[in-house]
């Protein structure tokens, strides 16, 4: 698992450096987390993008095959 939502907060990481994570690490499963999550007074705490990132990730396992 992977916190994928830190653009706003900046209490996990952005889809950019967990992306980085996964490069590094290679795990053979990611499931991100910790994003989207709804909130008291904003639309949602840790807003992230993730068709991008679950994109991103699918093309690191096809490349590495």
């Amino acid at each position: 698992m992977i916190p994928i939502g830190g653009k706003v907060l900046h209490n996990t990481m952005d889809e950019e450096e967990a992306l980085q994570a996964v490069r590094i690490m290679r795990p053979k499963l990611v499931i991100p987390c910790h994003y989207n999550l709804p909130g008291f007074f904003s639309k949602n705490y840790n807003p992230a993008d993730d068709k991008m990132f679950k994109n991103e990730v699918e093309k690191m396992v096809d490349g590495s095959r």
